[in-house]
């Protein structure tokens, strides 16, 4: 099965070094990003990411975090201030910060996994800056992958969180014809960009529970015969991606008119011919929803040749 955007197994994270305070050395190297967005240096008509020597920012207070090992560079990531980007002005030559998302069909996806797996981790240092037991400051622990609150009559220690969610491609298969999938619709310049339906799963329940009530919700079916897909890492809602194909035993809905607007029943073919004639645009390609749709519609289609 194709590997996910984002995702990446074979990264070694390292978590032993964890509790153990890390002497820099010259084989630790540090990725920058400022408001979410990365630092690449600019290599003729290619962007590289700059993994820039960490001993360079021995002068700067920065609260970076380890991420892991890779060939032999231990990797470490903060997201800077206005203040401390200016204080490293001199260093930050030759390259400019860039949005992950913006620079898909650029990177490897061991790299983007990477990247997004830094951006998870910084943006949770962000929201993490004061305690939300009691509103104190907090600091950075266990090498960026914990907070202690500085209260010590309060010292409660945060673990960076995901919040699960499920995404759905509905499909109906008639006892006679070709089988249909069901998909958000969206009406743009040239066509309509199609997309699955999903949802964040809530306290107390399952993640088969949570696509029924979404399904419920969202576009008013009863879905039945789940099936597991993949998953995948989703830094950019702190999110966790987990994929699902259901069925339905009939053709109706009705959409909520809130989250979504309008949706339609396609065949493969349609979708294989609409997308050629670039009349149907569907999901970002990083995406596992993109994923689910094309996997579908492939599978479907090598059933009719």
């Amino acid at each position: 099965m194709k590997k996910q955007y984002y995702s990446n197994p074979f990264f070694d994270r390292a978590a032993e070094n964890r509790r153990t305070p890390l002497a820099i050395s010259a084989n630790d190297v540090l990725i920058i990003s400022f408001q979410h967005k990365f630092y690449f240096f600019q290599e003729k008509e290619r962007k590289e990411l700059a993994l820039f020597p960490l001993e360079l920012f021995k002068q700067v207070s920065l609260n970076s975090s380890f991420l892991g090992v890779q060939k032999d560079k231990k990797i470490w990531t903060v997201d800077l201030t206005e203040t401390d980007v200016k204080s490293v002005s001199k260093i930050l030559k030759g390259g400019w910060f860039y949005d992950v998302r913006d620079l898909v069909d650029q990177l490897e996806n061991e790299q983007a996994a990477l990247l997004a797996y830094a951006l998870g981790i910084n943006k949770w240092h962000q929201i993490t800056r004061f305690c939300g037991a009691c509103g104190a400051d907090t600091k950075s622990w266990e090498n960026g992958h914990s907070k202690k609150c500085e209260n010590p009559k309060c010292s409660t220690i945060f673990y960076p969180q995901i919040s699960p969610a499920i995404i759905v491609l509905i499909e109906y298969k008639p006892k006679e014809g070709q089988p249909l999938c069901l998909l958000n619709k969206r009406k743009i310049d040239n066509g309509y960009m199609c997309s699955t339906f999903a949802g964040f799963v809530e306290i107390g329940e399952s993640l088969e529970d949570a696509v029924v009530r979404e399904m419920k919700e969202e576009v008013n079916v009863d879905v039945t015969n789940l099936r597991y897909v993949d998953s995948q890492p989703w830094s950019f809602s702190s999110s966790l991606m987990m994929g699902f194909v259901a069925e339905v035993e009939h053709t109706e809905f009705e959409v909520d008119g809130e989250e979504i607007k309008d949706a339609a029943w396609f065949s493969a073919e349609q979708i294989h011919e609409s997308v050629s004639k670039e009349e149907l645009i569907l999901s970002r390609p990083d995406s596992i929803a993109r994923f689910l749709i094309e996997t579908w519609a492939n599978n479907n289609l090598n059933k009719m040749l």
